[in-house]
């Protein structure tokens, strides 16, 4: 009976990812869609695998004064993608399945509490499905960003936690405690679980002392403690290694709510509200949660109190990161993700109420199908937003009910206008290299404000217009760009070919590969 329960969860999964697009998608070059954060995943992986780099001292394709040094989240993803790259070559597929297989994995592991804590397969089969309706997390699933993975380890060591819990076998503990440490050194924001857990398990011990049992003694507050000293090391000698090569490259730091002024802290939350919480959950589902979660106090004494207080400091947890990180929330969708650790939790607190004051609620087949139809048309939203970002053309996105013929027609444009500019970039490599031109000899790529976008697409080493992305074109710049070693300029898009500052810099032009102009610097 388990065994099928499991089968029917991987079947409903693997339809829902269709429904997602991802055997197409799975072998399309990374979307548009942040492409930024993308391009500087790949292109720290990629340096990993070609320069066989020490996991400790990764580097990008931008080289900057550093010969590209830099260093962001734990690269314990880009690091193994890297060496399966040196075996099967540079497959972006062997990318997405990695992190693909590391969400899945924290579904499935959501799929088995639910089960175990709620007796009922239907339930149990609709939580994690329910969380995986979630636009950003099907975009990022399938993606090359950390923060998916973090969420996958995330709920992998909530279930783990759960099982020692239950069981008092102290070895799921130890074991939840390396998932939480591999998160929390991928992305920190994914600590919202462990954090809240670490609270919560922490007033047991002091409070409820005298109840004799394993999960009671203080030493277990030093896996807890354990984690979090390796994380703040890591992220130590992230700002050591960043001072001492490039600096400034990725967010060390904070973009908190106080950061800016009345107006435009308004204006940002008007975007928010407008465009981001749609990309993190489907309003009508996102609501409904919120309104579970208060309805879960009106029923206090029929509810978990453990798990309500995990919810609640969850809750907490994701004010904190929406106010630390206030400015940021508005443009980078990703970094709501780690934040989906709320959605599930209102609801499991809520049935498990339901389960044990109402059962006729909560074996109710109307209610099973209400809910069953909310989340079909929360997965449809996901799978025409999802599908969207790599082709405005799709059959369903042509015939979507959902996103307005406008919002189609502008994104169509924009990435053909992406197209124009970047497909001979993913095909001029053996061109560079017939010019004499090597992978180490730096180039000037542009036009691209972005730090990895055409270097890693073409997998060149240089620099880029995020060098001084301020300063105009001349002599002042391009002085610069001598001095940091570019020996070629590489560009995209000819019209700026004629600009004051930089026409007098393309006079030797030693090759055209479709859209594409090369010139060696004199």
């Amino acid at each position: 009976m388990e065994k099928r329960q499991t089968l029917y969860f991987f079947i409903l999964l693997l339809a829902v990812s269709v429904l997602y697009g991802y055997p197409e998608i799975f072998f399309k070059h990374p979307s548009y869609h942040h492409l930024w954060r993308q391009s500087d995943c790949l292109s720290i992986t990629l340096n990993y695998a070609i320069e066989n780099r020490n996991f400790f001292t990764p580097a990008i394709h931008w080289v900057g004064s550093k010969d590209g040094r830099t260093i962001s989240e734990f690269p314990i993803i880009y690091y193994t993608v890297a060496q399966l790259w040196k075996v099967f070559g540079q497959y972006e597929t062997i990318f997405r399945l990695i992190n693909i297989l590391i969400v899945f994995s924290g579904l499935y592991c959501l799929f088995r509490f639910a089960r175990e804590f709620l007796g009922d397969t239907f339930w149990a089969i609709f939580l994690p499905l329910f969380l995986f309706s979630s636009p950003i997390l099907a975009y990022y699933t399938n993606n090359f960003l950390a923060d998916a993975p973090a969420l996958g380890l995330s709920l992998c060591g909530g279930y783990f936690f759960w099982k020692s819990f239950s069981s008092a076998n102290k070895k799921w503990f130890y074991l939840s405690m390396v998932f939480f440490l591999l998160a929390g050194l991928i992305k920190i924001s994914s600590l919202l679980l462990f954090l809240s857990l670490f609270v919560v398990h922490m007033y047991v011990i002091i409070f409820r002392h005298r109840e004799k049992n394993w999960f009671n003694r203080y030493a277990r507050l030093l896996p807890y403690l354990g984690v979090i000293i390796l994380i703040l090391a890591w992220y130590r000698y992230t700002a050591w290694y960043n001072n001492h090569n490039l600096a400034g490259i990725f967010l060390q730091g904070l973009l908190p709510i106080w950061g800016v002024d009345a107006a435009t802290r308004a204006k940002l939350w008007s975007v928010y509200v407008k465009d981001m919480i749609p990309a993190y959950f489907s309003l009508g589902g996102f609501y409904t949660v919120l309104l579970l979660f208060v309805a879960i106090f009106a029923f206090y004494r029929h509810v978990s109190k453990f798990l309500l207080a995990v919810t609640l400091f969850v809750f907490l947890g994701c004010v904190s990161l929406l106010l630390l990180f206030y400015q940021a929330l508005t443009i980078h969708d990703y970094y709501s993700t780690n934040m989906l650790i709320f959605i599930p939790l209102p609801v499991i607190v809520f049935l498990d109420m339901l389960h044990k004051k109402y059962p006729h609620i909560y074996k109710s087949l109307a209610l099973k199908i209400i809910v069953s139809t909310g989340l079909l048309f929360m997965l449809y939203t996901a799978a025409v937003t999802n599908r969207m970002k790599y082709n405005t053309r799709d059959a369903l996105v042509k015939t979507n009910f959902i996103v307005n013929k406008h919002e189609i027609e502008e994104m169509e444009k924009f990435n053909d206008w992406f197209d124009s500019r970047y497909n001979a970039l993913r095909e001029i490599k053996p061109y560079l290299r017939s010019l004499g031109i090597s992978r180490t000899d730096r180039v000037f790529s542009i036009p691209d404000n972005s730090i990895n976008i055409t270097l890693y697409i073409m997998d060149q080493k240089g620099l880029d217009d995020f060098l001084c992305s301020e300063m105009p074109y001349g002599k002042t710049k391009m002085d610069l760009v001598r001095e940091l070693g570019c020996r070629y300029v590489i560009v995209n898009n000819t019209y700026i070919c004629q600009d004051p500052g930089l026409a007098p810099y393309l006079t030797h032009q030693i090759g055209t590969f479709k859209n594409v102009n090369i010139y060696k610097l004199d």
